[in-house]
């Protein structure tokens, strides 16, 4: 967990994880946040929600998972949240946002290529890069 310096701090740290997909918990008194990624939400959640750890589960985990596991129930404590958009959401705003850019056949059909591959977010930023339209987005983030 970290804290912040200031409230404008705060903000660029939420915003940081939300930007690399993480679910942001935050205290805008204390200036706390934390980030969950949804793997450590996957491999630990079991954990997180137990009050104690059993005996069993200490045998089970080693040191370091013990201390992940301790991290993120500090993180969770926090009292708010901010959940990162939904895949289905950001491959919207990647189609307005090539819209807005270009109405070129080419240039579409590249677009939608990437945003129908196996890992669109990637591809979506090689098409950016090729078409020298990743500064643009750089700037709205």
């Amino acid at each position: 967990m970290e804290k912040a310096q200031n409230i404008k701090g705060l903000i660029k740290g939420i915003a940081d994880g939300i930007s690399i997909g993480c679910f942001v918990r935050y205290n805008p008194k204390s200036l706390e946040y934390g980030e969950l990624s949804q793997l450590q939400l996957n491999e630990y959640g079991e954990y997180i929600d137990m009050k104690d750890f059993p005996d069993d589960v200490e045998d089970e985990l080693q040191d370091w998972e013990i201390e992940e596991v301790m991290c993120l129930r500090e993180i969770c404590d926090l009292p708010y949240a901010i959940n990162p958009p939904r895949a289905r959401e950001q491959i919207s705003w990647m189609v307005d946002f090539a819209n807005d850019r270009s109405s070129g056949t080419r240039f579409i059909k590249d677009v939608q290529r990437a945003i129908d591959s196996r890992h669109p977010f990637g591809a979506f930023k090689d098409v950016m890069a090729y078409y020298r339209l990743l500064r643009d987005i750089q700037l709205m983030a």
